[in-house]
């Protein structure tokens, strides 16, 4: 494993959040694969720094979803089942539909013009059908949503929550998983809902996205 340089971080940032972070970059990028088994000698080699923060970014990282923990048993990084893709995307969808609910009717121009932008860059890739496109540049509409959110607390419990569910989504992800057909209806309302700066229509349209609507009792 690469040493990372925890000592260039921000002043502000604490050791546990360098090191948290440290560890949630090697899960995204693959660094640390789903299953894989936490040591505390090897992460104190890796990172340069003592077991207790160590411990504390683990717990914190464990609170989030990334990393299971079982005292006495194992610390992992979490392994996501694809059986539950969909559950985990109508979560996702459940708290990004209520940022964009009190989101829209406080846009600026720029700021509804960025989201705009966002979709109709999206709809192309539905249009496409590129399922690795889709599933990475998503991300940057959602984290638009949440920078303009103008709701803290909202802000942070999606924030405290989204990190887990990305990465389940983005480990889950294949060429079959992607509803092309819910894409191609949610992005173009939710385009016109922005245009036309409607709250409601634009929830409705995260929810055709995210598939709220998909039944799943059978």
């Amino acid at each position: 494993m690469p040493i990372p340089n925890i000592q260039n971080k921000n002043e502000r940032v604490t050791l546990r959040e360098a090191v948290a972070q440290q560890i949630r970059e090697a899960i995204f990028n693959g660094t640390l694969q789903p299953g894989e088994n936490l040591n505390d000698g090897e992460l104190q080699e890796w990172l340069g720094v003592s077991r207790t923060p160590i411990r504390e970014a683990l717990n914190e990282l464990a609170r989030v979803g990334l990393i299971e923990m079982v005292p006495q048993k194992y610390t992992r990084v979490a392994e996501p089942r694809p059986e539950e893709r969909t559950l985990v995307l109508q979560t996702l969808g459940a708290l990004v539909g209520g940022v964009v609910r009190v989101t829209v009717p406080v846009l600026s121009r720029t700021q509804r013009s960025t989201l705009v932008s966002a979709t109709e860059h999206l709809i192309g890739l539905a249009a496409a059908r590129d399922h690795e496109g889709h599933g990475r540049d998503a991300w940057t509409l959602v984290d638009h949503f949440i920078d303009f959110c103008p709701n803290p607390i909202l802000v942070k419990a999606t924030k405290d929550t989204v990190d887990s569910l990305a990465y389940q989504l983005s480990i889950t992800r294949t060429e079959s998983s992607t509803s092309w057909p819910d894409l191609d209806a949610g992005y173009p309302a939710l385009k016109a809902a922005l245009d036309n700066g409607d709250a409601i229509a634009a929830e409705l349209a995260i929810e055709r996205v995210f598939r709220l609507s998909t039944n799943l009792s059978g």
